[in-house]
C-alpha cells in the first residue's frame, strides 16, 4: 500500500496551511505532487491530520486540513543529554536519535568536550534535521532540542531517573540498571560524556544526586555511537514494555 507523503509544520491547526520556501519546493518540485493529492500533516507536538493540496503556485503550496488527531504518547519517554562530536558526526547523531524516538536532546557543555556550539545557528540546523528525520521515520512529533547546557545545571534540574554512561568499575550493566527502575518511570535521562571521558569533578556532580552509572559493553565508544546505542536501548525497552 502506498503511504501518503508526510508534511511537517510547527503547529497544526484546521483550515488552510500555506507552505513556502524549502517546504513548498519539496512538495511541488521534488515530489511533484499535484493539486488534489492527499498528504499527512504532522507537527512538533505529535498532532496529525490528513490534508489535501488545494493549489500550488511558484511561491506557495496550500494544504487544506481537517480532523486533527492528537497522538497520545505511551510508556517511557527519554532524554539524551550528550557532549558533541565533530562536524557531520553531530548531524548524523541528531538524525538517528530522532528516528529512534528520543523526546529531547540536550547538548552538554563538559570539561573535556571538543565541540562547544555557541549561538543559535547550529541549534536551528539540528531542529531542521530533526524535522526531516521525523518525517522520514514516521514518528509522532519531533525531537525537541535544548540550548547548550552545563552538566551541573542539567543535573540540578533533573526530576526523573537518570543514567550516566561510564566505563568505571562500579557501573551497572544495562540489565542491572533496568531493575532499578521500579516503579516504571514516565521519563528517563541518558547522559553521555565526551570522548575524553568525564572528569573527577563531573563524576562527583553526578554521584551526589544518586544518578545510576551504566556501562555500554566493554569497549570505548565514540560520542555519537554511545548516544545512539543508549537511545536504541531505551527504544527497545519501550517496545518490550508495550507488548
Amino acid at each position: 500500500m502506498h503511504r501518503m507523503r508526510r508534511v511537517h509544520v510547527a503547529e497544526l491547526n484546521a483550515g488552510e496551511i500555506v507552505l513556502a520556501g524549502a517546504d513548498a519546493h519539496h512538495l511541488r518540485d521534488v515530489l511533484r505532487l499535484p493539486d488534489g493529492a492527499d498528504v499527512e500533516v504532522f507537527d512538533d507536538a505529535g498532532r496529525t491530520a490528513q490534508g489535501v493540496i488545494v493549489r500550488a503556485t511558484a511561491q506557495h503550496v496550500v494544504i487544506k486540513v481537517e480532523n486533527i488527531c492528537q497522538t497520545t504518547p505511551g510508556g517511557l519517554s527519554w532524554t539524551v543529554a550528550s557532549a558533541l562530536p565533530k562536524g557531520s558526526r553531530a548531524d548524523w547523531m541528531i538524525e538517528k536519535l530522532c528516528e529512534l524516538g528520543t523526546a529531547l536532546f540536550v547538548p552538554l557543555k563538559s570539561a573535556r568536550a571538543v565541540v562547544v556550539p555557541e549561538g543559535q545557528e547550529k541549534r536551528q540546523r539540528w531542529m531542521r534535521l530533526a524535522a526531516q528525520a521525523a518525517r522520514q521515520s514516521r514518528r509522532a512529533g519531533v525531537m525537541r532540542i535544548d540550548a547548550l547546557t552545563e552538566l551541573g545545571s542539567f543535573v540540578q534540574r533533573l526530576d526523573a531517573p537518570a543514567w550516566y554512561f561510564t566505563t568505571e568499575g562500579q557501573a551497572l550493566s544495562v540489565s542491572q540498571a533496568l531493575k532499578t527502575l521500579h516503579p516504571e518511570p514516565a521519563r528517563l535521562n541518558l547522559l553521555i560524556g565526551p570522548e575524553g571521558g568525564w572528569t573527577e569533578t563531573e563524576m562527583s556532580i553526578m554521584k551526589r544526586p544518586g544518578l545510576t552509572p551504566v556501562r555500554l559493553g566493554g569497549t570505548i565508544l565514540r560520542v555519537e555511537t554511545a548516544a545512539v546505542a543508549a537511545a536504541a536501548i531505551a527504544a527497545a525497552v519501550v517496545d518490550h514494555l508495550s507488548t
